[in-house]
């Protein structure tokens, strides 16, 4: 017999009390920490995000629902959510509420990396065309985030400019639970958000990252597959991420070849 109105109200209610109590322990935890509380209540939230007490897309409690549930302020709370937000954990819509980022809506990562038109300053269409992941025992700046290993986990990826030109981005891990990537199929990484994607599979957000921006000629393959003469100078972006606890999650390096149009880095 389908549930009534009532009973779904009651099941519903009963999960909140249930996630309520939770939070509350799990915040308990981290304030034996140090650190201000702001940075408590965030690890207490995406340690129940990570351990899949709130699913994606699903609503987490209001800024008040958590101030009534723990000692904290309405300002405490809101800059923790905020914190979640900003390291792409949770969107936060006025007047709908706070919801786990779900998998529907990873964007690429050019969302941060963009160009735009030199024309028009309109942002150009960024798509991925071709995409490997594969095993690496080739050193290089990475080495110094990420550690010296024997192998690596490198994942590439040729991105279409717009149908005027191509860059090429690479990345590198080291953590042995990413290595699964090997196992997937290609069309499920070729056009969406790597840092995202591992952090809602994988629960590592990226905290923080560093960027160099160089100039450097670019060698054979990277000028194939670029579609341009090697040795043509272009610029290269290398971009250390790390993760909870300034842990090294990732180092990625984006090659641009020549072009007429403006980069905006967010």
């Amino acid at each position: 017999m389908p549930e009534t109105a009532a009973q779904q109200s009651k099941k519903e209610a009963s999960g909140a009390d249930f996630k309520s109590e939770a939070l509350s322990e799990f915040f308990r935890q981290m304030a034996q920490d140090p650190g201000p509380k702001r940075s408590k209540l965030y690890r207490a939230m995406w340690k129940m995000i990570e351990q899949g007490f709130w699913n994606p897309g699903e609503r987490l409690p209001t800024d008040l629902e958590i101030t009534r549930h723990l000692p904290l302020s309405l300002a405490t709370v809101q800059a923790s959510l905020n914190m979640l937000a900003e390291h792409g954990m949770v969107t936060r819509t006025k007047r709908k509420g706070t919801f786990v980022a779900s998998e529907e809506n990873l964007t690429r990562d050019y969302v941060f990396f963009q160009f735009l038109n030199g024309d028009t300053g309109k942002q150009m269409q960024v798509d991925a065309v071709a995409l490997e992941v594969k095993e690496t025992s080739a050193s290089g700046p990475w080495t110094e985030l990420l550690g010296h290993r024997e192998k690596y986990l490198q994942l590439s990826r040729v991105m279409n400019i717009a149908d005027e030109f191509f860059t090429l981005s690479d990345f590198y891990f080291a953590d042995p639970k990413i290595w699964v990537l090997l196992d997937f199929p290609p069309e499920s990484l070729i056009n969406i958000g790597i840092q995202q994607m591992i952090h809602l599979r994988f629960g590592m957000p990226s905290i923080s990252r560093d960027w160099t921006l160089s100039f450097a000629a670019l060698d054979g393959d990277v000028a194939t597959a670029l579609g341009v003469e090697a040795g043509t100078l272009g610029q290269q972006c290398d971009i250390g991420v790390r993760t909870i606890g300034e842990a090294p999650l990732t180092f990625h390096r984006i090659v641009i070849p020549p072009h007429r149009h403006k980069l905006h880095i967010a």
